[in-house]
């Protein structure tokens, strides 16, 4: 035996010299760490068993135990401490009243204890804590959390508890949910991630309130099946409708990548079976060929309407079941598309049956000689178009060009030269032959700008102005196409763009007559040393030497010898606030074709406000609406979310067309977010959704998650949720 005063900055070393010899020659074991101890008081039988008492401090290597008493026996280093033991390792901390704890095996029990783990990230307390090894918690009576030290906020209560740290998962059974002192849910077991990778095991549910549906309850399943492939599964009940049955796999492979999705239900209050199945896939068969799939079919025209939220209502009309089959050679490419639709009908508005591709096979070429100075493309494209009620047909075109472009730093002229040519074998739907059809047009065009620019003085501050001018001239002789097919070809908005584009038609059934030049202006302002633009104005129009007589219809030529006067105004007017306005007016008839204002005020993180004005004659019916949205603090910690999208036409008998507004509340630790949306759906109906989401922080959310539909909702949107830990 030996006795050591009772005074500080007496050391222990309890380590064999050879240990420590074996070490510096082969790198040190956890077993061969030396253990060194510091205490009032320390007495012991070297090198078996020491005894320290008062203020003791024990450590080996990055941990450190601190006591009232503690023993240590060497050769199984087993340590035991009490009153007020506080352990530290890798940025754990527990406490507790007694610690039995065999250093080497990271196995023993602390009663009492109160922890932090993870630097932080998790806290709780228990009434035993057992060590299982290496950062591998078992908590019994027990209750975690992710919320910070001083805010007890919510907890995960359980009668056993794991918690695995090398795994970054934790298991829970006999568990409920405590928020603000109220049980809010019990599970038998529950499993739940200690840090942001995934892992296997039962999602929070998710619950809503429809009026098409009722009560909409879903309990997910994500299985993560290897880092690169995962699967959920989402039983989801309808308290009007039944279960339905969902599920969604994910993979990712060097090669390929895709997701596939099917959902089915059976009816109770339709009385009929439903259903949705995707499968997105693509793929490099090689370092030039691809392959993509896009393939979408529901059960009936409603699926989305009942079961969809605003965006796929809004968006799914002609589901497609495409397979793409593309190669890119040396300077050349080409593709196989094969695509046909399900279409959606609406009963408000009934919608045409576009054409299917069985197939189209593109090709597309642009070498170029003399160093750039020589431009030449060629586009061709074959296509297979079928129809169940409407003329079908083969059709085959190419188009050459040449073009020249003269460049400098402050200008540019472009002359051009092509030639389109087209061909047709059509048939009825039985098959029967109604001939065959040509046509070929030379299409000719000149394209120039100038850009100039000048430094501006404002108030002190350095702007730089430009001011561009370009003209676009366009020669197309006309050819009567009125007994060509429409398969694809529809009349384009008039916009900048299209004032410089040589088809005023998409697609290739209709190649306007042209004999036109387009001039516009545009000039901006920009400050000179961040770049951001606070003016931009333009100011164009459309001169036709010719009037054009190539239509799909009557209606859509010009009545004029000019086209409608397009001008716009916008940029960042001031820090953060950003106005554009765009006209479309008839100097003519004196009427305006197309009218839009946009407004967005975005000073910082979750301050947004949009206002958005738009009259349209495009579409039949017109369109005269205005748009509403924001997300604005309220107070502390508080946030007012909404939008409206409002119907200015008196006739239509749903002008409320989307509305939506809620509230959020970030704590920190929690959050909590509160929403209602309305929408008119497809079939002249509503859809009416409660939204209540309360987020636990790593421990996810419980309700229905509306971040989708916010951010659809209002542009500029920010999800402050209560996912982090503050």
């Amino acid at each position: 035996m030996f006795a050591i005063p009772p005074y500080r900055c007496s050391v222990l070393m309890l380590a064999l010299v050879s240990a420590l010899a074996n070490a510096a020659e082969s790198g040190q074991t956890q077993e061969d760490v030396p253990v060194s101890i510091e205490a009032d008081h320390i007495e012991g039988q070297q090198p078996d068993n020491a005894k320290a008492t008062g203020d003791v401090q024990i450590t080996k290597g990055d941990e450190y135990y601190y006591a009232d008493w503690a023993t240590y026996n060497q050769t199984d280093q087993h340590l035991k401490a009490g009153d007020n033991v506080r352990m530290e390792h890798q940025g754990d901390v527990m406490k507790g009243h007694e610690l039995d704890y065999f250093m080497d095996r990271k196995e023993g029990t602390m009663s009492d204890p109160d922890y932090q783990i993870a630097q932080g990230l998790g806290r709780g307390n228990a009434v035993t804590l057992l060590f299982e090894g290496d950062k591998i918690y078992h908590l019994q009576k027990s209750r975690f959390t992710t919320c910070p030290v001083d805010n007890d906020s919510w907890y995960i209560h359980a009668n056993n508890m794991w918690l695995d740290y090398n795994t970054n998962k934790g298991e829970a059974t006999n568990a409920w949910i405590e928020f603000k002192d109220t049980p809010i849910l019990y599970m038998p077991y529950i499993n739940f991630p200690l840090s942001d990778a995934r892992q296997s095991g039962f999602l929070a549910p998710a619950l809503a309130l429809n009026n098409r549906n009722g009560l909409d309850l879903t309990i997910p399943y994500y299985w993560n099946i290897a880092p690169n492939m995962d699967a959920t599964f989402y039983p989801r009940y309808f308290s009007r409708r039944g279960m339905m049955v969902g599920a969604e796999f994910r993979y990712l492979e060097p090669t390929y990548s895709g997701i596939l999705r099917t959902d089915g239900l059976q009816d109770k209050e339709a009385d009929m079976s439903r259903y949705d199945i995707f499968w997105k896939h693509s793929q490099a068969l090689t370092d030039r060929l691809h392959l993509s799939l896009d393939i979408e079919k529901v059960s009936d025209d409603n699926f989305f309407n009942d079961f969809g939220d605003r965006a796929a209502v809004a968006s799914q009309t002609n589901l497609p079941r495409q397979g793409v089959l593309s190669y890119n050679g040396d300077g050349w490419n080409t593709s196989v598309d094969w695509l046909h639709y399900q279409t959606l009908q609406s009963t408000v508005n009934p919608i045409a049956i576009p054409y299917a591709l069985s197939p189209q096979i593109d090709f597309n070429t642009a070498p170029t000689f003399l160093d750039g100075k020589i431009q030449t493309n060629v586009q061709a494209e074959f296509t297979n178009f079928t129809h169940p009620s409407e003329t079908n047909g083969y059709r085959t075109w190419v188009y050459p060009s040449v073009s020249v472009p003269f460049l400098t730093s402050y200008s540019f002229i472009t002359p051009k030269i092509g030639v389109h040519a087209t061909n047709y074998q059509l048939s009825a739907p039985d098959g029967t032959s109604e001939g065959s059809e040509n046509r070929v047009l030379p299409i000719m065009s000149l394209d120039s700008g100038l850009v100039f620019e000048r430094d501006l003085d404002i108030q002190g501050d350095s702007f730089t102005q430009t001011l561009e001018p370009r003209a676009y001239y366009l020669y197309i002789p006309y050819k009567d196409q009125s007994n060509l097919p429409n398969f694809d070809s529809a009349l384009t908005d008039f916009s900048y763009s299209q004032m410089f584009s040589e088809n005023r038609y998409t697609g290739n059934d209709r190649i306007n007559d042209a004999n036109q030049i387009t001039v516009a202006l545009t000039s901006r302002i920009f400050e000179s040393e961040t770049g951001i633009e606070r003016l931009n104005a333009t100011i164009g129009q459309r001169f036709y030497f010719q009037s054009p007589r190539v239509s799909l219809d009557t209606s859509d030529l010009p009545n004029s010898s000019k086209s409608d006067l397009l001008v716009s105004l916008g940029g960042e007017v001031i820090r953060k606030l950003n106005a554009q306005y765009e006209i479309q007016y008839n100097l003519q008839d004196h009427t305006t074709t197309y009218n839009s204002f946009n407004l967005s005020w975005r000073p910082d993180v979750a301050k947004v406000l949009n206002l958005r004005y738009i009259y349209s004659t495009y579409t039949a019916p017109y369109i005269k609406q205005i748009d509403l949205s924001g997300q604005w603090p309220i107070s502390s910690g508080w946030y007012g979310i909404g939008h409206v999208n409002y119907s200015l036409i008196k006739s239509d008998p749903n002008r409320f067309l989307d509305t939506l507004a809620g509230v959020q509340y970030n704590a920190g630790c929690w959050g909590l977010q509160l929403a209602a949306q309305r929408y008119v759906t497809t079939d002249g109906g509503t859809s009416n959704t409660y939204y209540v989401l309360l987020q636990l922080g790593a421990l996810g959310g419980l309700g229905t998650n509306p971040t989708s539909a916010l951010r659809t909702a209002i542009p500029g949107y920010s999800d402050i949720s209560g996912s982090s830990n503050k």
